[in-house]
């Protein structure tokens, strides 16, 4: 088994250039780009965005794995009610863009009166080597010999302005099917908190 990558996230006083990797906030998309959404009583709402990854930035980190190479890995989850497993693909969706991130622009969710919904962003950094618990904040790319393999992990933590806690202070972890992640198929992403 593979580790993946792990990552610790920051708060940074200026805003984060467009296309870079990024936990929380708003997501920088392309024109076209169509918020996830889930479905409820016949009512609709909009997944939380829980960050985006570059993939060439990670891939300087992590070359042995089964991620994309190129384009933005986008993760969208029910942060509302906090689902523990998805028994269909509507509480959670992971997007990938392979295009041209020149072309992105930030996308803000805003409430009926126009202010922005979203969270505080925060940085996404990179380590080649394992980071102790307390500073680990997620892991990207893990590899399982087979069936479904571990995408994001993204480990309980909590600042001064953002707790998110899942089930017994673990991880919400995106789970993909190995042979649709070979062929770059997100279409069917499942979640689990473990």
């Amino acid at each position: 088994m593979m580790n993946g990558i792990d990552l610790t996230f920051s708060e940074e006083k200026k805003k984060l250039p467009l296309g870079a990797s990024k936990f929380l906030g708003n997501p920088d998309a392309w024109d076209g780009f169509e918020w996830p959404q889930f479905t409820e009583n016949k009512k609709s709402y909009d997944l939380t965005f829980m960050g985006q990854i570059n993939c060439a930035e990670a891939a300087l980190f992590y070359t042995g794995g089964l991620l994309p190479k190129t384009g933005m890995l986008y993760f969208f989850y029910d942060l509302d009610e906090m689902p523990q497993e998805s028994f269909d693909k509507n509480v959670a969706r992971v997007i990938h863009f392979d295009g041209d991130l020149s072309s992105l622009r930030k996308i803000l969710r805003c409430d009926h009166e126009g202010n922005d919904m979203g969270f505080r962003e925060m940085k996404i950094h990179f380590h080649s080597e394992s980071v102790d618990r307390e500073r680990l904040r997620a892991r990207l790319g893990e590899t399982w010999p087979q069936g479904w393999q571990p995408l994001f992990q993204i480990f309980s933590f909590e600042t001064d302005r953002v707790a998110i806690k899942f089930k017994n202070e673990s991880a919400l972890c995106f789970f993909v099917d190995k042979p649709k992640l070979e062929r770059g198929d997100f279409s069917d992403v499942h979640i689990r908190q473990i």
